[in-house]
């Protein structure tokens, strides 16, 4: 797994690196490192339950739990599952490398209020969505993105929204309509202007 996201990796280096840099945004490679169990990390320790993967801009590392490839995970059943999941998480590795990510940390650790600080974290998770969905139309030709393609990466969705079981999960990363909805755009813009969810109406980003 380590081996085939870094592969997918240089791929999304390779498509953004130098528009980016055209906007003087540089673009580094990030780590991908696959774990079992749990693994302390400067960004929190993770678990193999919860999210399929995660992003730490300390480390400039996606951490990606191997158990989470047993088919448990609805990503696991979308033949291009794996793709999308690593170019969410590289997507919040552009926010660190344009400044929005601390910009975030910055803003939410100023914000008293829970409710706000959700908010700004579903801004955070559909612009990492919708960024997502701009390497999908990038890379579409080589991918052969099809319409069988994007109806199983929305049917994954369906299963990923904040109004999901289990109980315990957070209002932080969207309903499964906004992420649906955010990704879509990306996927049909191929433009980065058109992720701005950090000036979106409330209702857009629920």
């Amino acid at each position: 797994m380590s081996s085939y996201g870094t592969k997918l990796v240089r791929c999304l280096v390779k498509a953004f690196g130098e528009p980016l840099a055209a906007h003087g945004i540089e673009l580094n490679t990030p780590k991908v490192k696959a774990y079992r169990k749990t693994i302390k990390t400067p960004c929190g320790r993770f678990h193999q339950r919860g999210a399929p993967a995660y992003y730490c801009s300390a480390t400039r590392t996606i951490y990606w739990p191997v158990t989470g490839d047993d088919g448990a995970e609805a990503y696991t059943y979308a033949r291009l599952g794996y793709v999308a999941l690593v170019a969410h998480e590289f997507g919040h590795h552009l926010q660190s490398a344009s400044g929005m990510l601390s910009e975030y940390g910055l803003r939410a650790y100023r914000t008293k209020s829970r409710n706000k600080r959700y908010l700004l974290s579903r801004r955070l998770e559909l612009q990492a969505q919708c960024f997502e969905g701009i390497f999908l139309a990038v890379a579409g030709r080589s991918l052969e993105l099809s319409s069988d393609d994007r109806y199983q990466l929305r049917i994954w969705h369906t299963y990923t929204g904040d109004e999901d079981p289990p109980t315990s999960r957070k209002p932080d990363h969207g309903s499964s309509a906004a992420q649906i909805r955010w990704l879509n755009r990306g996927l049909d813009s191929a433009d980065f202007g058109r992720c701005n969810t950090w000036k979106a109406k409330k209702k857009s980003v629920k």
